[in-house]
């Protein structure tokens, strides 16, 4: 049976993730550390302060629930049980250069889907909400994607999966397929920011060939209550469970964008 939800919950919840979002700030004026997890994968003092606070007034709402987490050592969950899923800073790299575009993503996942996403800026204070069949919203306010219909007119994103520098050819190949037949491309870094302005209309399409859970869950669900659509580069549902690509996009122009991908895909392999 899914947790009800009401106002007063959502409210709650979405003050635990503001709050954690003027940690960052605050945090950001002083020194901190900065640990490397691997290649051009770091983690930092602010990191693991903002998941340690999120986790903890988590578990004092939901004590039984399970918790997936960027910074966690342990991360296999079935899923039986409601599963918080968190990414503390998406942008870190741009938080430590003070590029003030990173963002904090919260997903509530329960019988496998995604039931609540979270999204918050804290440089620039936009809240992005969904719920499962209740819509999504931007600090209150209803959301949609965009009602560009044709490819060509399209503003696409993309991330470049720094982590595993093997794919940057077939990444920069994808985005000059995509640069050539659409009207514009950009790299933000931050996929969590760059898959919530699909589901506001600022981008009309965003793809990379591999993230995390914590990336796209809570997003996921902002852009099917927006009236877009997620898959991965397969066409199918991105996994919760594993790191999955992702291809996201305004329900008009999602199909083209994944055949353009798949097609020069299909032609990288023969």
């Amino acid at each position: 049976m899914l947790m009800p939800k009401d106002e007063k919950w959502l409210e709650s919840i979405s003050q635990i993730v503001r709050e954690a979002g003027r940690l960052i700030l605050n945090l950001q004026t002083k020194a901190y550390a900065v640990l490397e997890k691997g290649a051009a994968n770091y983690v930092t003092a602010i990191d693991l302060a903002v998941q340690s606070y999120i986790l903890a007034e988590l578990k004092q709402r939901t004590p039984d629930f399970a918790v997936m987490a960027e910074e966690s050592d342990v991360n296999q969950t079935s899923f039986v049980r409601p599963t918080w899923i968190l990414d503390p800073v998406d942008g870190t790299t741009n938080l430590m250069r003070d590029y003030r575009h990173s963002a904090i993503s919260l997903a509530l996942a329960e019988e496998g889907r995604v039931t609540l996403g979270i999204v918050f800026n804290p440089y620039s204070g936009e809240l992005f909400l969904a719920t499962e069949q209740g819509g999504s919203f931007l600090n209150g306010e209803r959301i949609q994607t965009s009602s560009v219909t044709r490819l060509a007119d399209s503003l696409v994103g993309f991330g470049t999966t720094p982590y595993d520098r093997t794919l940057a050819h077939t990444t920069f190949q994808l985005v000059e397929q995509v640069f050539l037949r659409t009207l514009e491309v950009r790299r933000s870094g931050s996929a969590a920011l760059d898959l919530a302005y699909i589901a506001c209309g600022r981008l009309d399409g965003f793809f990379e060939m591999t993230l995390q859970p914590w990336d796209y869950a809570a997003v996921s669900l902002l852009i099917r209550e927006a009236g877009g659509t997620i898959t991965n580069l397969q066409g199918q549902d991105p996994s919760l469970s594993r790191g999955d690509s992702v291809l996201a996009a305004s329900r008009a122009v999602h199909a083209d964008l994944l055949g353009l991908i798949q097609t020069r895909d299909d032609k990288e392999r023969t």
